[in-house]
């Protein structure tokens, strides 16, 4: 069961006891705003700062980290501040995973006002296919859910299509055009969705929500998208648990993740 804020309250300055200076000085007061740093500094290992892992190994990933690592690089390339890109990227493919992790899911496709999320590459790209093979064309895929119909240039194949470099790479580049062409952050925001006002302001404002959990959850996404210790394919019991606390904590609240419609 996910930890209510009422009991967040009274355990933080018990925490705090635990990890106060030597000396018995009494440990500073935590900011609640800042929990994600917090809880990133307290339970993860080693205590410098986790960093997303190098560009070489991103395809190394397990699936639940591999859209927030992406998208945190493709972020600093096209210099998007904010983390405007990674709350897009929670609209349009986030997800709970079954072990409570909120993430974005790259193996995500948006069909017909759906959103399926599928276990592997192929079988999201073994749907696509059999969904155009019914004469659908308007389809959206991988992490920031690029769309086939109108992007048809976008990827070489559905294999690219599903990268999450390439997928995070391409949206950035997107969404940098539309603020050229249209003159404001909000209006691109608007737009990468919709041309239609009422929808792109609805998908704006939907953004807008998910930027702030982005910013409380900080510390536990850059845990998230570090991947598994030693460059091992995947979570370690002991790393799942830390990570599924650290997301729980941002479970419940106002300001949590607004997902796609399933």
């Amino acid at each position: 069961m996910a930890m209510r804020r009422p009991l967040l309250r009274a355990v933080i300055p018990l925490l705090g006891l635990l990890v106060s200076p030597a000396g018995g000085a009494a440990a500073p007061p935590v900011n609640l705003s800042q929990i994600g740093v917090w809880s990133t500094a307290l339970y993860a290992a080693p205590k410098l700062p986790a960093q997303p892992a190098p560009q070489a190994s991103r395809k190394a990933l397990p699936p639940e980290a591999q859209c927030i690592a992406a998208i945190l690089d493709a972020e600093k390339a096209a210099g998007i501040t904010d983390h405007l890109l990674l709350a897009m990227g929670f609209t349009e493919s986030g997800r709970r995973t079954e072990d409570r992790l909120f993430t974005a899911w790259p193996w995500t496709v948006n069909t017909e006002g759906r959103s399926h999320y599928f276990p592997t590459r192929d079988d999201a790209i073994a749907f696509v296919r059999e969904t155009q093979a019914r004469g659908v064309r308007s389809i959206d895929v991988g992490c920031l859910q690029v769309n086939l119909r109108w992007h048809p240039e976008a990827f070489p194949d559905l294999v690219t299509a599903f990268d999450p470099v390439a997928n995070a790479r391409y949206a950035a580049s997107f969404l940098s055009a539309l603020r050229r062409d249209h003159g404001s952050l909000e209006s691109a925001i608007a737009r990468y969705h919709s041309s239609q006002s009422e929808r792109g302001e609805a998908y704006r404002q939907r953004v807008t929500g998910n930027l702030r959990w982005v910013a409380g959850a900080l510390g536990y996404l850059e845990t998230l998208a570090a991947g598994p210790g030693g460059g091992a394919a995947s979570f370690t019991p002991a790393e799942r648990g830390r990570l599924s606390f650290l997301s729980g904590l941002f479970a419940d609240g106002p300001a949590r993740p607004l997902l796609p419609t399933q």
